[in-house]
């Protein structure tokens, strides 16, 4: 874990000083994690409407997951938390971060686990608030995200940019 918490704090730094744009992000996870299968935004709110809905995971840190998350979704920041919380291995769980490269990382890990039916909700949260999808924090419903960093937040409206729950 430490491994990409260093390789995402510097891949942010050289965003940060040469822009960051979505085609780079998905440029990235996909030269660094080929075999994770993702979810759209789209058929994830599908998803939630059916009867069979997957788990889901937001593994950002606790202060971002307070700012607001999706609902239902649990704040668990490893494929090891994953498993140890769920260990059916063909149990649908969809994974997502900020922009879902942390989220890749851990599909990735559950993958190597041996899990099944692991899904990185592409573009993860920052996609889920720019297209008006709910989003909850503790207070209750929110329009607000974390934007976890300055380079990073450019790629989601500032009006939606919150550092604490509001």
């Amino acid at each position: 874990m430490l491994k990409l918490a260093l390789g995402y704090s510097l891949s942010s730094f050289f965003f940060g000083l040469f822009g960051v744009d979505w085609e780079a992000v998905d440029d990235k996870i996909e030269k660094e994690y080929p075999a994770v299968s993702f979810i759209s935004s789209y058929e994830l709110v599908q998803q939630y409407q059916s009867v069979k809905r997957p788990i889901v995971v937001d593994v950002r840190e606790p202060a971002e997951f307070a700012v607001s998350h999706l609902n239902a979704a649990l704040n668990l920041e490893s494929g090891a938390a994953i498993a140890a919380r769920f260990p059916d291995k063909q149990a649908p769980i969809v994974v997502y971060c900020s922009v879902g490269y942390r989220s890749a990382a851990v599909a990735s890990e559950l993958e190597k686990m041996g899990y099944s039916n692991v899904h990185n909700l592409r573009h993860s949260i920052f996609e889920w608030a720019e297209k008006g999808y709910q989003l909850q924090n503790a207070n209750g419903i929110t329009a607000k995200i974390h934007p976890y960093s300055r380079a990073w937040g450019a790629l989601v409206r500032e009006d939606l940019h919150a550092y604490s729950p509001e």
